[in-house]
């Protein structure tokens, strides 16, 4: 048996799902933070009259349980240090324990200044966010196997997954806002969606990449990892399909206090899942070496 077989850590252990849920929630909170301040930049490139002030992205919020989750994880890891170590295969470079607790308490010490920049200086707030997307990219599998070009992919995959879930909770939350005034609303979203696009293009090749990195084809129906791969990209798939749907809305005649497609606020819903179930991937071992 290799040592990366020795190492996978069953389902049934109590702390894979607990690290998993508490990285996922990190990710929620990086998302509602940095899509959220991204995506106010971008509604105020709307160039049509605004009804009323755009609303306050919920940066302070995510930031906050950023925060939580990563001390979470910290605490998590020092409380456990063997199957936090266990839950962190393959290892990066230079990590041999996999540092989960030590890039998780540098990730709380960025959500922690990010929320008290994010009201006088948001593009300082948003810098220390994206150092959260940098460390998440020093401990991930795909670094662990292949040194530096892996933590590469990992920031151009995970960058644009947090601010594609971001911006459409914020662009969601204006266009409710704004109901009564349907045409500025959906201008909002179309902007979004255009923004979204690119996004997701980004997302699905770098998800390709990491894939074949990670889990060899013969490995991707005989592994749990494989499996929970599968699933993301089912979740996905069917988020993409929503927002292509939800276009159908942006070309409809514009109907005062009806608010966003119903299909786009489920979308908001679909890319938390996915964050859930990245934070499950990231504590499970990759069948690659």
């Amino acid at each position: 048996m290799t040592a990366v077989a020795t190492a996978v850590v069953p389902l049934s252990t109590p702390a894979l799902w607990l690290t998993g849920l508490e990285r996922g929630l990190m990710l929620a909170g990086l998302a509602t933070a940095l899509g959220g301040l991204a995506g106010r930049g971008l509604a105020r490139q709307y160039k049509g009259e605004r009804p009323a002030q755009l609303p306050e992205p919920w940066a302070v919020g995510g930031a906050l349980l950023g925060l939580a989750a990563s001390a979470a994880l910290a605490v998590t890891a020092v409380g456990g240090p063997g199957i936090a170590a266990r839950l962190a295969q393959p290892a990066p470079v230079g990590l041999p324990s996999g540092g989960t607790a030590e890039v998780a308490a540098v990730e709380a010490a960025l959500f922690a200044l990010a929320a008290f920049a994010v009201r006088g200086r948001p593009g300082v707030a948003a810098t220390l966010l994206s150092g959260v997307v940098v460390a998440e990219g020093i401990r991930s599998h795909l670094e662990g196997v292949i040194p530096v070009a892996g933590a590469f992919v990992t920031y151009c995959h995970l960058f644009p997954a947090v601010m594609w879930a971001g911006m459409l909770l914020y662009a969601v939350r204006v266009a409710v806002a704004w109901r009564r005034y349907p045409v500025a609303a959906q201008g909002i979203v179309r902007l979004y969606a255009t923004a979204a696009s690119w996004l997701f293009a980004v997302v699905l090749v770098t998800g390709v990449i990491s894939a074949i990195v990670v889990v060899p084809v013969g490995s991707l129906v005989t592994t749990t990892y494989g499996l929970f791969l599968i699933a993301k990209a089912v979740v996905v798939i069917f988020a993409a399909g929503l927002a292509v749907a939800g276009r159908q809305w942006l070309r409809q005649l514009a109907q005062p206090g009806k608010g966003p497609a119903s299909v786009t606020r489920l979308e908001v819903g679909a890319l938390g899942a996915v964050l859930l179930v990245t934070g499950i991937l990231t504590v499970l071992t990759p069948p690659a070496r």
